[in-house]
């Protein structure tokens, strides 16, 4: 019988053990939803034209798990403009649309960076996308991967697959001013004032006593100093 409950317990403790486990992994990898975005780009400076680079899944806003997956590599015409805007100092430009009309998108959150320092990189940037706490897309902002443009020339053949990073902020909210209880207090305070008003009805010397006494024992003294002195060179 002894024996028997021994492993009863021995059971029930490795059954613990492993439940423990279990909620642990559970816990680690859960995320609360997922989202795909479609990231678009656009080579040419001051131009509308974008075309679809690729699409953004993130798989947890506050395990900051993302990945980006390519489209189509560049083509020769994409390569050149690049090199084009490069040359230029013109700018690489990149959106992702946040609200849609039926198949059309509205609305847009967008960023840019040199185009010198995509192609220098060879494709190789990070990306951040930031999130309000309902989930919604805030921003997004992207930098390449070098610190400067140098000038260096890169061959066609390491312009065609992207390398990107991807990260997720989430914006949190502050601390919202407690406006009502300061508009209570002033309201309490105001009340105060006109009570204390209200409710004061001295006279004039009954409010200002303590002020006025000095002064007439000042001058008390003061007259009767002057009398001894005109008394004593009368002597």
């Amino acid at each position: 019988m002894a024996t028997s409950i021994r492993r009863l317990l021995g059971l029930s403790c490795l059954l613990s053990v492993y439940v423990g486990l279990i909620a642990g992994v559970m816990n680690e990898d859960e995320f609360e939803g997922s989202r795909t975005l479609v990231l678009e780009h656009s080579f040419s400076l001051g131009s509308s034209e974008f075309t679809k680079r690729g699409t953004l899944m993130i798989q947890s806003l506050k395990g900051n798990k993302a990945q980006f997956t390519p489209g189509a590599a560049l083509s020769q015409n994409d390569i050149r403009l690049l090199k084009q805007s490069s040359k230029s100092n013109g700018l690489y430009r990149i959106r992702i649309p946040t609200k849609t009309s039926g198949d059309t998108p509205i609305a847009f959150v967008s960023s840019a960076t040199k185009a010198c320092t995509i192609l220098e990189s060879g494709l190789e940037d990070e990306i951040t996308v930031n999130f309000d706490q309902s989930g919604e897309v805030l921003g997004v902002s992207i930098r390449a991967n070098i610190p400067a443009c140098t000038g260096i020339e890169m061959p066609d053949a390491n312009l065609t697959t992207w390398k990107t990073a991807v990260e997720v902020s989430t914006t949190v909210a502050g601390p919202m001013p407690d406006t009502q209880t300061y508009i209570e207090k002033m309201k309490r305070d105001e009340q105060e004032k006109l009570k204390n008003q209200d409710g004061d009805n001295r006279t004039f010397l009954g409010k200002y006593w303590m002020y006025i006494v000095p002064v007439v024992i000042m001058m008390v003294i003061m007259s009767s100093a002057d009398q001894q002195a005109q008394g004593g060179g009368g002597r």
